[in-house]
């Protein structure tokens, strides 16, 4: 348990993105299905009784409609928005890691070294916040950063869960 693990990391676009989600769900876990449910019914009741009652106040049916359908299509277009910034993002990140290559990686008993052509990156446990599971990694999450650790580059003859299960138990010592 105390001895070191070094790996070779590379950059895969994918699970970057996932463990960015792993990162986030560290910070602000999901909530469960029936309570974002609830919520959402709540607002959308709200909205259909705020509307209903503006043709109270002599304002034609079809224009509230139209003004619910302009609110639906706005949330649309930020929604797009969003997704092509956020891809814009990724390609950001993606040019700084082409640039700094392949990553040399060494976790043990007192923090882990991260190496490559471009920087130099040593913690120690106390520094990481969260330890999350992503589909094909593990995330560290220290504060706002994040580092990716991809089940491919484990050396041989350790899994996942052994790896995550050995990092958990550095954090504590």
């Amino acid at each position: 348990m105390n001895e070191a693990v070094s790996m070779t990391i590379s950059y895969d676009r994918k699970l970057w993105r996932r463990g960015m989600t792993g990162w986030w769900r560290s910070v602000v876990p999901p909530q469960p299905f029936a309570q974002r449910a609830i919520f959402w019914a709540v607002i959308w009741v709200a909205i259909g009784a705020l509307a209903g009652s503006m043709s109270l106040f002599g304002l034609p049916t079809g224009y509230v409609a139209a003004g619910l359908v302009g609110a639906g299509l706005l949330i649309g277009v930020f929604t797009y928005l969003q997704r092509t910034r956020m891809s814009r993002f990724w390609d950001v990140i993606g040019a700084h890691w082409d640039k700094a290559g392949v990553t040399q990686a060494t976790f043990g008993p007192d923090g882990f070294l991260l190496i490559d052509e471009v920087s130099r990156r040593e913690m120690s446990w106390t520094a990481i916040d969260a330890v999350k599971t992503v589909r094909g990694g593990t995330v560290l999450r220290s504060g706002i950063s994040m580092t990716m650790v991809p089940d491919a580059a484990l050396p041989e003859g350790t899994d996942a869960p052994a790896f995550r299960k050995m990092i958990n138990t550095w954090r504590t010592l």
